[in-house]
């Protein structure tokens, strides 16, 4: 027998794990035939999950042959200290370092998700295409790149525009659609090239006039004041990190783009204020996001936003927490992390309860908590549901429904918490959650359902059909939690077809609190009004921006 050297092994094992396919570093191609499932073509690009040529399997997280973590030894072998804001460690994790662009080139888009569905972000971007996009004029079928180049971070690169510049993926927190691509050695060299590539440098006749920046500049100009949020951005946000490298140099840069278009652009001075002295709304919202990619390369974007709904306030892209997250953490001992995804809803939707309003709550077991509440009035109806293979959070959702001052009728087929059984605000009713009739709420009257159910795709739907079909709720926010790794994203359009069949409007989101499922966002269409007995959702009432914004905000 012949001897192996254990480092021939180590050798091979090392090879072979290299060579495996991982959710970062990956570039996935849309191409005829790859794309499976259905779709329909909106002008927001809601749609799929799946369709790629690549063969291979989701990869979520890291894998591959790149560097995920920040490395902890320089090129001397001398251990790095925490928190350095070192461009040769940045270049390391954020691989590869993006193409400057050129004046009337293709314009990459970059979107923003989760960490760790990565994969599932660029699977939906090509399903969507593939299913929904037709052939071009030459008869050749439309292709789009995906690359992740950063946890947390998807690179589209889209040369025949085959999307809406507004297209929103339901595992997208963010868009950076049209973004420029430039470079400088300064703070005030990287906010020049930013400004010069977005808006163009109608000073310099000798200039390479850019027409996407050209017309960029005359919209601007004509925003109305106080219209402009900017945003200074580190690819550590993605992950959630509360200190990211780069955030000092990003936020000057930032502070300096800020400080060069007030000059200039009325959009980018203060709102005027109404006799009450409130911030009047601007008729118009526009995003600009700079986004640093080493010490000198940065990507920014400009757009207008979009309105997008549920929601009065609900745009898209979002202009009022950087990269879509919001900080939905509460300081009190709360009896589980799931309230962080209704959270979320609510200040995706930007709107809460009215004072005259009822809540529904189908959510499983909970405990009662101590909190703070705000001025509110409204009645919440937790219904309580245990499917036979888990149980659904136990309290989170409620204690939420109770900060907004919500008394609670708590509906299970078995006693709830003893401690929620003696709350004076509380009243349980023995019944099942899915049979259950909201008698008691009258017709017209502002009416919240709120679920986080663990059941079955279908059994959310029916859900879905029974409160819609039946007008029983003005306003809605359900989860629906998928089985194995794949999102059943055939499942979720079929939801949000029916949902708006019943004349109501429907956006899906996986929001950075979610896991294997997604949030949907439901509110009734009517010929006035949807939303007028709803209130606007005001900052700090629920969560706030988890960075900090540079120019604009939400109130």
């Amino acid at each position: 027998m012949v001897a192996i050297s254990p480092i021939l092994i180590a050798s091979y094992l090392l090879a072979t794990s290299n060579n495996s396919n991982g959710g970062r570093g990956q570039t996935r191609r849309s191409g005829a035939g790859a794309g499976r499932g259905r779709g329909a073509a909106t002008s927001s690009g809601r749609g799929g999950g799946r369709g790629t040529d690549t063969g291979t399997g989701r990869g979520r997280g890291g894998g591959g042959n790149n560097n995920l973590g920040r490395k902890r030894y320089n090129s001397e072998g001398s251990k790095r200290s925490r928190g350095t804001d070192d461009g040769d460690i940045r270049q390391e994790e954020l691989s590869p370092l993006p193409p400057l662009t050129k004046p009337n080139s293709p314009r990459p888009s970059y979107y923003t998700c989760r960490h760790t569905y990565e994969s599932t972000l660029m699977d939906e971007i090509h399903r969507f295409v593939e299913l929904n996009i037709n052939k071009n004029e030459d008869g050749k079928d439309g292709q789009v790149v995906a690359t992740s180049p950063y946890p947390g971070l998807v690179r589209l690169e889209d040369e025949q525009e085959l999307l809406s510049e507004y297209y929103d993926p339901v595992y997208a927190l963010q868009a950076m659609p049209k973004s420029v691509v430039v470079s400088a050695e300064s703070i005030k060299g990287l906010a020049n090239a930013v400004l010069m590539a977005l808006l163009g440098n109608e000073n310099d006749s000798d200039a390479i006039v850019d027409e996407i920046s050209f017309q960029q500049r005359e919209r601007l100009l004509s925003a109305p004041r106080g219209s402009l949020s900017i945003h200074a951005l580190v690819p550590g946000m993605c992950k959630g990190q509360g200190t990211p490298v780069m955030t000092h140099r990003s936020t000057k840069v930032g502070e300096e783009v800020a400080k060069i278009l007030k000059k200039v652009y009325p959009a980018a001075r203060k709102a005027p204020m109404d006799e009450e002295g409130n911030r009047e709304e601007p008729a118009e919202r526009w995003l600009l996001q700079v986004m640093l990619q080493s010490n000198d390369i940065a990507v920014a974007s400009l757009t207008q936003c979009q309105f997008v709904g549920p929601g009065r306030r609900s745009f898209w892209p979002n202009d009022c927490f950087p990269l879509g997250l919001a900080k939905v953490d509460i300081e009190e001992k709360m009896p589980s992390s799931a309230y962080r995804k209704l959270m979320e809803g609510f200040e995706c939707m930007r709107i809460q309860p009215s004072s005259s309003a009822v809540a529904v709550d189908l959510g499983g077991k909970f405990a009662v908590n101590t909190f703070r509440t705000v001025n509110c009035h409204c009645i919440s109806f937790i219904l309580q549901y245990v499917c036979l293979f888990s149980s659904a959070c136990p309290g989170g959702w409620t204690s939420v429904m109770r900060r907004l001052g919500c008394s609670v009728v708590a509906v299970d087929r078995s006693e709830v918490d003893p401690v929620l059984m003696k709350d004076e605000y509380v009243q349980f009713v023995k019944g099942d959650a899915f049979a259950f009739e909201p008698t008691m709420v009258e017709k017209g009257q502002d009416c919240w359902m709120v679920s986080d159910v663990i059941a079955y795709p279908d059994r959310i739907i029916e859900l879905l059909d029974k409160w819609c079909s039946g007008n029983l709720a003005s306003h809605m926010i359900v989860t629906m939690k998928f089985q194995g790794e794949e999102p059943a994203l055939d499942e979720v359009e079929r939801a949000i077809d029916l949902v708006e069949s019943h004349s109501y409007q429907c956006r899906v989101k996986h929001f950075f609190n979610n896991k294997n499922e997604v949030t949907f966002m439901v509110s009734e269409i009517t010929n006035d009004d949807s939303m007028s007995q709803s209130l606007d959702l005001k900052q700090g009432i629920l969560g706030t921006p988890l960075y900090p914004i540079i120019l604009g905000g939400l109130n």
